[in-house]
């Protein structure tokens, strides 16, 4: 496989807005990740996109490679988290049920019970009122990052590979390029050294430089603003 041939497909994608828009009008950012599959010739790419949607918060998982038939936004995982009782997020008002200083809530399955403060809020870089999902899942993912990804066999079965493949490169923090200015990821370095890397098979062409994928850097387009 050529570097070259990695960019020019992960470019293709981002021009038709099937590459991960971390400023996305729709979606607001909790946290990313970044996972590389590889064997031998084969080679898979798959990005994790936590956060907000309106109503829902989903893990948005998007995959590149040489092995699967579907390339782009793959799923929606929304039952990551949910409210206690299993009642939806906003009332017949529209009115989020929620008590910020105090969650009960399912992350993946399991129960977690806290009692934040404003100042726990504020801690992170999050003003708590008005209290809306994104700073719901933006809290917990100061917490709970973690319990919010995917497993890595889950990550494949998602994409359609029932065999295992081997885990290559993982990251949570990288640059980004700025796919609604127009960039693509062939303008990244992240992704030029990433795609050298897989030709390679050598994670140390990787140097990280300028890493932009904390959601602080990406709220012009929040939702609630």
């Amino acid at each position: 496989m050529e570097s070259k041939k990695i960019l020019q497909m992960l470019d293709n994608y981002a021009s038709e807005f099937e590459f991960p828009v971390l400023d996305n009008y729709n979606f607001d950012l909790a946290q990313c990740r970044l996972t590389v599959f590889k064997k031998q010739a084969e080679w898979l790419i798959i990005i994790e996109m936590v956060g907000a949607r309106n109503d829902a918060i989903e893990n948005v998982i998007y995959a590149y490679g040489n092995c699967i038939k579907q390339n782009g936004i793959i799923i929606s995982v929304d039952n990551l988290v949910s409210l206690d009782n299993d009642e939806w997020w906003y009332d017949d008002d529209g009115k989020l049920v929620l008590n910020p200083l105090r969650l009960k809530l399912n992350i993946q399955q399991e129960q977690i019970e806290i009692s934040p403060t404003k100042e726990d809020y504020k801690k992170y870089g999050i003003e708590m009122e008005p209290f809306s999902l994104t700073k719901l899942i933006r809290f917990l993912s100061s917490q709970y990052s973690e319990k919010l990804w995917l497993s890595t066999q889950e990550l494949l079965m998602e994409v359609g590979i029932q065999n295992k493949m081997p885990m290559f490169f993982q990251i949570k923090e990288w640059e980004h390029p700025d796919i609604s200015q127009g960039q693509v990821p062939s303008d990244s370095p992240f992704f030029q050294q990433l795609s050298n890397a897989i030709e390679n098979n050598d994670i140390s062409y990787i140097k990280l430089n300028k890493p932009n994928t904390h959601w602080s850097n990406w709220t012009w387009s929040d939702l609630d603003t």
